[in-house]
C-alpha cells in the first residue's frame, strides 16, 4: 500500500522540487488518486531525508519552500520496491456513502441533496481531471488520468440513473409511513 512518502518520492522522480511544488505537484498531477496537506509533508519529507531516499539542497535554515528535494538512488529503489509490492486493490472511503447508507433516517430531502452534491462534485473532478495536459504525460500517466475519468463518468451515470430512483423510492416509502 502506498503511504504518502512513497507518493512524495514519485512526485519527486520527475523532478526535483521544494516542498510547495512537491505538494502542488501531488495535489493537482496526483489529485486523481492522493492528496497531501503540510502538516503531513513536511514530516514526510524529514523522514524520507533521515533514510537518505531524498537529498536536500539550499538554505539549510531558510524556510522549508527554499529548499529542494531530490529523489536518490535508494529513493528510487524504494520506489519501485514499493510499485512492484503494490497490489491491484482499491480503498474507497467515502463519507458520500457513509452519508447515503443513513440518510433514510433524515428524510428523502437529504438523500436527494447528497445525491446533486455529489453530482456536482464528480462534474468538478471531471472538468479537472479533463484539464490535465495529458499531451505532455507518460503513457502510464495518462492511464492513471483516463481510468479516473472512467470512474468518475461512471459514478455520475449511476447518480442520474440509481439516484433518483432511491429519492423517489425513499419520498414513496415515507409518505406510506404518515
Amino acid at each position: 500500500m502506498f503511504q504518502i512518502s512513497d507518493i512524495i518520492l514519485g512526485a519527486l522522480s520527475k523532478s526535483p522540487a521544494n516542498g510547495y511544488q512537491i505538494r502542488r505537484r501531488i495535489n493537482s498531477d496526483f489529485a486523481h488518486f492522493q492528496s497531501v496537506s503540510t502538516g503531513s509533508l513536511y514530516p514526510a519529507l524529514s523522514k524520507l531525508k533521515a533514510r537518505g531516499a531524498i537529498a536536500e539542497t539550499g538554505a539549510g535554515n531558510g524556510s522549508l519552500d527554499s529548499r529542494t528535494f531530490a529523489i536518490t538512488d535508494l529513493g528510487r529503489t524504494i520506489l519501485r520496491q514499493v510499485v512492484q509490492e503494490a497490489g491491484a486493490d482499491e480503498r474507497l472511503r467515502s463519507d458520500f456513502l457513509a452519508a447515503i447508507y443513513f440518510s433514510e433516517s433524515a428524510g428523502p430531502e437529504e438523500t436527494a441533496r447528497l445525491i446533486e452534491e455529489r453530482a456536482g462534485a464528480l462534474n468538478q473532478e471531471i472538468r479537472a481531471l479533463l484539464a490535465l495536459p495529458l499531451r505532455s504525460m507518460t503513457n502510464t500517466e495518462r492511464f492513471t488520468v483516463r481510468y479516473a475519468l472512467a470512474v468518475r463518468r461512471a459514478g455520475l451515470e449511476f447518480l442520474r440513473h440509481e439516484g433518483r430512483a432511491i429519492a423517489t423510492a425513499i419520498d414513496i416509502e415515507s409518505r406510506n409511513n404518515r
